[in-house]
């Protein structure tokens, strides 16, 4: 293995300022923290981006490391079931039901904007119902929120990891 991972404090300390010293004024040095932070802020997305379309590499010329291993890890999710928890406990639904709007809910809330909307639309709603799983915490208790709660295994963007961490995962 001939990588060496980077090392942060190492950059910041001595590298950057032998790089880009930060200026004695109070003002100069506020500036010289700004664009340092826009800088990094683009570096960030820009090598991201050459992340993944290294990764494409990798897999569209299916190149192989005795070394690595791609690994795509995966998190749990938990969501409501709607439908279950409006046929099962109506009440319920209607207490903690809403429908997603970006900023609008900011504004008006999502009480009133799905009342809002039933009021409008009736029934066409339903299959845009969303149900937060805080607000319904808040009006069932641990035993009976059960029912109306889903997990699902979300996956996350792949990783590369070192053929030792791919066997500790259970890959070959």
């Amino acid at each position: 293995m001939t990588y060496t991972p980077f090392n942060t404090e190492h950059f910041l300390k001595t590298t950057l300022p032998q790089l880009h010293p930060r200026p004695n004024d109070a003002f100069e040095a506020a500036l010289h923290s700004r664009d340092l932070a826009y800088a990094f802020e683009g570096f960030h997305f820009g090598f991201l981006e050459q992340y993944h379309l290294d990764i494409e590499t990798i897999r569209a010329e299916n190149v192989e490391s005795a070394e690595y291993r791609i690994f795509h890890p995966t998190k749990t999710v938990y969501e409501v079931n709607v439908a279950k928890l409006r046929d099962a406990l109506p009440e319920i639904h209607q207490k903690v039901v809403h429908l997603r709007s970006c900023d609008v809910e900011k504004f008006l809330g999502r009480g009133y904007l799905y009342a809002c909307a039933k009021s409008a639309a009736g029934d066409r709603v339903t299959e845009y119902e969303r149900v937060n799983l805080a607000d319904l915490r808040k009006v069932l208790t641990p035993e009976e929120i059960g029912p109306y709660v889903v997990a699902r295994e979300r996956v996350a963007g792949p990783e590369i990891i070192t053929a030792a961490e791919a066997k500790e995962h259970g890959m070959a």
